[in-house]
């Protein structure tokens, strides 16, 4: 396999819509859920009881939920009128409210971000830190979406076993909507579920034919179809099931394909993206559009249009590309210091000792400490007490401050190191200024400005300080990555891409946030928004905006 394909491969193991297709290809040895998903068929009743079906005048809503796609490359395309399949779907932009201050949470990654879309909460609450991160507590290594190591089933998992599901701390948007009363919710492809009626999936048939593809040897090959078919099913299979009957009162409908091609194109994520909502989305857009109009000719349906993430376009070679592999790599660093590295599995034995692990996440890094005093020959550490910072995270944070802009004669690849406050009671990340001294991050950034960073304080807060805030590890790498003009001064954590997320820039920070309604004016539809989510929004406001269209009350 080509150096490209291999680095495809671990690209569709770092994000979700696409990746059930690896299935296909590692059936007898890496993914024995396949054949659950093959008896499970093209969609999963989750529940037994049925839910009583729409009825006249009462609101329905729709979450068009596109992975990937930043906010001013959408809204610049549908102003412009080069998307009037969406308009469409939308009831024109005359009955939608663009909002204009949505951003992601840290890390700005699939998993984390749709987390919070769907719990409502922020990652220190939720606890899904990331694609991948380590939970002290159990000493257990989370991957839903795994982007340093190479397991395949864990992807399955998500699907089959609700893997992603079972890493929420707290209840989805369809859980807490059942505490108000009965619903009918259907969720397409997206990885957070638990609580509706019915997951939809991409069919087995595409999987093989897309997996084919994606073994294709010529290089220079165009990715797009590979990554349209498995959005172009979900599409499929929800029709079909809205022909069956009733419609439901939710719908979450997860389309990755924009996500997927941003990452594999030497186009760079603006053109890509631009090229497949325009030449693969439309087309499906207008489907969406007829089947709910035959399904439920209902003038009461909102539509809620929201993403992730958006991405910053990177260099795909070595230089740039910090993996695990390479003597120049960050696991490198760390076993010179005298650690002992968790190896890159998704399970290791209960008898390794390790003292150290490391979670990658594109513009950011996880590093995790234990404390070293508690560790022996023949007794693994005690990884429920935390790290010791003189003696178990300086050495450490010492270490990567040398590939920071302090990087003497070398190319400083991360631009900052954060660590835990050393004040008493306190879990806030602060800026490793060296010789164990620490910034708070607003002094650091009103000395050292990052004109592109974008609400940093309160997002590295809502990532670190809250019950589950050290799943965000005890060090927290940042690359040079979204406050870079130049892409030959980005890195990133992973293997080879053409784009990637994750940190705290503006071009992977910015979401889109629409709201829709054929009978509300754009002024009616942003002061439903402004009344939930205040003068600006960010991810934690989808899922009491969503409970509110539905005419149902979010507690919090």
């Amino acid at each position: 396999m080509s150096k490209r394909r291999r680095a495809t491969w671990k690209l569709v193991l770092a994000s979700f819509g696409i990746l059930i297709l690896l299935a296909a290809a590692t059936i007898a040895i890496f993914v024995p859920n396949f054949f659950e998903l093959l008896v499970a068929g093209d969609e999963r009743d989750l529940r037994e009881q049925p839910s009583p079906s729409p009825q006249a005048r009462e609101p329905t809503v729709l979450v068009l939920a596109l992975d990937g796609v930043d906010r001013s490359l959408l809204y610049e395309m549908l102003r412009a009128g080069e998307l009037p399949a969406l308009a469409q779907l939308l009831g024109g932009l005359d009955h939608a409210y663009l909002d204009e201050t949505a951003i992601a949470p840290m890390p700005t990654s699939t998993l984390a971000s749709w987390a919070t879309i769907f719990t409502g909460v922020t990652p220190a609450l939720h606890g899904v830190a990331g694609n991948e991160y380590f939970i002290r507590a159990e000493k257990k290594f989370a991957a839903p979406a795994p982007v340093s190591i190479n397991e395949p089933d864990l992807v399955m998992k998500t699907y089959t076993d609700g893997y992603a599901n079972e890493l929420l701390k707290v209840p989805t948007l369809y859980e807490r909507l059942r505490e108000s009363g009965p619903l009918k919710i259907w969720v397409a492809m997206s990885q957070f579920y638990q609580g509706a009626d019915k997951l939809i999936l991409a069919d087995r048939s595409v999987l093989a034919d897309a997996f084919a593809a994606f073994l294709d040897a010529d290089d220079d090959a165009d990715d797009l179809e590979l990554f349209a078919k498995v959005d172009e099913k979900v599409i499929e299979n929800v029709e079909a099931a809205l022909a069956e009957g009733p419609p439901p009162h939710l719908l979450t409908l997860y389309l990755s394909g924009a996500d997927q091609f941003a990452h594999a194109s030497k186009e760079g994520p603006d053109k890509a993206r631009r090229r497949y909502l325009r030449d693969v989305m439309e087309k499906l857009m207008t489907r969406v559009t007829a089947a709910l109009a035959k399904a439920a000719p209902l003038d009461d349906r909102y539509v809620v249009v929201v993403s992730d993430h958006g991405h910053t376009a990177v260099m795909s070679d070595d230089s740039h590309a910090l993996g695990t592999t390479e003597l120049d790599d960050p696991p490198m660093f760390i076993r010179a210091a005298g650690y002992h590295l968790r190896p890159f599995e998704a399970d290791v034995s209960d008898s390794d000792g390790f003292d150290t692990v490391l979670a990658y996440g594109g513009a950011v890094a996880y590093l995790y400490v234990a404390d070293r005093s508690t560790c022996a020959k023949d007794r693994p550490c005690e990884w429920s007490r935390p790290a010791r910072f003189v003696e178990d995270v300086v050495p450490l944070a010492d270490v990567f401050l040398k590939h920071t802009v302090q990087a003497a004669g070398g190319v400083a690849t991360l631009d900052l190191v954060l660590v835990r406050s050393q004040q008493p009671g306190s879990t806030e990340l602060e800026v490793y200024l060296g010789d164990r001294k620490t910034q708070k991050i607003g002094a650091y950034l009103a000395a050292h400005p990052r004109p592109a960073y974008i609400a940093v304080e309160d997002r590295l807060r809502d990532l670190a300080v809250g019950p589950y805030g050290n799943h965000a590890g005890d060090i927290v790498l940042m690359t040079r990555s979204g406050n870079e003009q130049a892409i030959e001064n980005r890195y990133y954590f992973s293997n080879h891409y053409y784009s990637w997320h994750g940190g705290l820039g503006r071009t992977d920070s910015e979401i889109p946030l629409i709201v829709a309604h054929p009978r509300k004016s754009t002024a009616q539809l942003g002061a439903l928004v402004r009344e939930v989510a205040g003068e600006r929004s960010d991810a934690t406001d989808v899922a009491p905006l969503v409970t509110k269209l539905l005419g149902r009350t979010w507690r919090k």
